[in-house]
């Protein structure tokens, strides 16, 4: 489908044909500046190295795809066959996208299909196929730098944990992510609360879950042993066992009021508030009543009652902001793991999932791939002028005066406008 505008001003053709012109122009200047510097490598090879072919290589850039040609040589020492241009500006072997563009898909593919990251995150009328895409995110390491600026407020810390369940490839049941959020701090916007200095953490192994929790808490937050914290979520054992998880601090285990009170008005249908909750006569007739109840939350709303209701006072707390992480697994995880046709890597959750962390964190990504290199067989070879090859292929390529001119400024750093 093609999205076009009712009417064009001759303002938009004329930015639009010059944005365009200039895309087709660098592509061909660097396409040339390749080809010359692989000439200057030709003409320094050694007497043992043969030419066997010259052979295209196409790099989808930003911009477009980059065409240029370079010699293929035979080493009659070592035996080898290699690219001496590949090899002297480190191109690597069988790449055929340049870094930025693998950045921009993989940050694509964290919130849509591999199909639409292929097709959205590249130059229009070149997609990478959703195929290419699965096979970058799995040969892709991930380095994450974690910003630790904070607002500074007197506002207690809250842990909010949760999970995501996800269909994983290899499994009939679906499987736990388990997710996140921890903040200091909010702001009231109107009907809803604006979290502060919030970091979002997420993994499929439980016990490297907490260790990124207390990680974060102690390096982020900076808690101390004394500081006490609130630990929030739903009535799951792990999350009711969550304090003594987290070593770096006092954790106090605050069970979610929307699960509690949930789950007492589906059991009972009694419709109560964090008062009434917390009344002692209010809490044994609940109990009372929960007995003959042979369901799962009906039994976890006993049993909290009858040994941590202690738990449930912190509602009453001025210092206790409510916990979140239901909306929070809806805004940023369940957009793309909750595709019922979707059926997932664990290793490829944990990739996703940490880029969208990391996103929500603005935090630095690092991004490593396994690449391969030629290696140069001598050090013989004299440098390389780069701008100096650059300037001659210019003034040899057949531009209009109008673009010469904009990459002469570029080259030179002078202001692009007239």
């Amino acid at each position: 489908m093609n999205i076009i505008p009712t009417s064009t001003t001759s303002f938009e053709v004329i930015v639009n044909n010059f944005i365009n012109q200039g895309k087709i122009s660098t592509l061909e200047a660097l396409g040339k500046l390749l080809e010359r510097i692989d000439k200057l490598l030709y003409s320094q090879k050694q007497p043992f190295e043969k030419v066997i072919k010259i052979k295209e290589r196409t790099i989808q850039t930003s911009i477009g795809m980059l065409r240029f040609k370079r010699r293929y040589y035979y080493d009659e020492l070592e035996h080898k066959y290699r690219f001496l241009l590949d090899a002297y500006l480190n191109i690597p072997r069988r790449n055929r996208l340049m870094d930025n563009v693998k950045i921009k898909i993989i940050e694509a593919a964290s919130e849509m299909s591999y199909e639409k990251a292929g097709r959205y995150a590249c130059e229009e009328g070149l997609p990478v196929s959703k195929a290419a895409v699965c096979r970058l995110i799995r040969n892709t390491e991930f380095f994450i730098e974690d910003n630790n600026s904070l607002i500074i407020n007197d506002s207690k810390v809250h842990v909010q944990i949760d999970e995501k369940f996800i269909n994983v490839i290899g499994s009939a049941n679906k499987k736990k992510l388990y997710t996140c959020t921890i903040f200091k701090g909010v702001i009231p916007k109107g009907k809803k609360k604006v979290l502060q200095n919030r970091t979002l953490i997420s993994s499929k192994n439980l016990n490297l879950f907490f260790e990124k929790i207390n990680k974060s808490l102690f390096e982020k937050y900076h808690i101390k042993l004394d500081d006490e914290i609130y630990v929030s979520g739903d009535l799951a054992s792990y999350i009711q066992k969550s304090p003594e998880k987290i070593l770096v601090c006092k954790a106090i285990y605050v069970p979610d009021k929307f699960h509690v009170l949930k789950a007492i008005k589906d059991s009972l249908g009694l419709k109560t508030n964090k008062y009434l909750i917390n009344d002692g006569a209010c809490q044994k007739l609940i109990i009372d009543s929960l007995k003959g109840i042979n369901d799962v939350d009906a039994s976890k709303i006993r049993t909290l009652l009858s040994k941590n209701p202690e738990s449930l006072t912190h509602y009453l707390d001025y210092e206790y902001d409510g916990c979140s992480q239901e909306c929070m697994n809806s805004h940023y995880f369940c957009s793309r793991f909750d595709k019922v046709p979707n059926i997932w890597r664990f290793d490829t959750i944990e990739k996703l999932s940490q880029v969208i962390c990391s996103k929500q964190n603005r935090s630095v990504v690092k991004i490593g791939w396994k690449d391969k290199y030629y290696k140069m067989p001598y050090d013989t070879i004299e440098p390389i002028n780069v701008e100096k090859e650059y300037r001659n292929g210019l003034d040899e390529m057949n531009l209009p005066h109008h673009m010469r001119r904009f990459f002469y400024r570029l080259e030179d750093g002078w202001d692009i406008i007239p």
